[in-house]
């Protein structure tokens, strides 16, 4: 069964709702050119979160060590610093248009896991741009790693991404907003219930 990862949550409530509907994995970006870009000086409601699901510190580029004791996980596309073990580790791959999947999947960081999202300048996630799927299908047959999906998915293209790719797992963030940094917990809901039903 594929995995949800929840990505892009900003305040308690919001988290609290993804893991009552059955997020395996939630994310909470620590990028400074994010919107969705959460304080290191306010992590009071972070610690209140229950022990599971799994918790994910999300970098565009990883320069220091991410709230050990709050996340179990640390994903990023540019790694300055290795502040976690490679089985803690989440290598983001943006991908081009015209690229191909072995260009890709013997040059990643040492990570235990691969997310594919789709390329856009500047910018390191949460674009709302869907990847190739045809791309990611073939990279998930050819890597050696689990393969998380993310990338322009929402609760009415997730069940067609997943019978599509099979990835390990898909990961939502701009797909399930009402505004940046806000999500609509109707759409959160039906994600997870597309992605689960496929």
């Amino acid at each position: 069964m594929t995995r949800v990862k929840i990505c892009g949550l900003t305040n308690e409530r919001d988290a609290r709702m993804a893991i009552e509907f059955g997020a395996d994995a939630i994310g909470f970006v620590h990028e400074p050119s994010s919107p969705r870009c959460i304080s290191e000086t306010d992590t009071s409601w972070l610690q209140k979160l229950p022990p599971v699901p799994i918790k994910v510190a999300v970098f565009g580029r990883v320069t220091s060590p991410a709230f050990r004791g709050i996340f179990d996980l640390v994903q990023g596309a540019e790694w300055e610093d290795y502040p976690e073990p490679s089985t803690k580790r989440i290598h983001t791959l943006r991908v081009r248009a015209g690229q191909r999947p072995s260009d890709f999947v013997q040059q990643t960081v040492n990570a235990s896991a691969l997310l594919l999202d789709a390329y856009k300048d500047g910018v390191y996630g949460g674009t709302g741009l869907t990847l190739d799927w045809g791309f990611a299908a073939e990279f998930v047959a050819l890597a050696d790693r689990p393969v998380i999906l993310a990338g322009g998915l929402t609760p009415d293209n997730v069940a067609d991404a997943v019978r599509r790719v099979r990835p390990f797992m898909v990961d939502v963030s701009s797909g399930v907003e009402e505004s940046v940094g806000r999500k609509d917990l109707g759409k959160v809901r039906a994600f997870i219930e597309a992605a689960r039903e496929a």
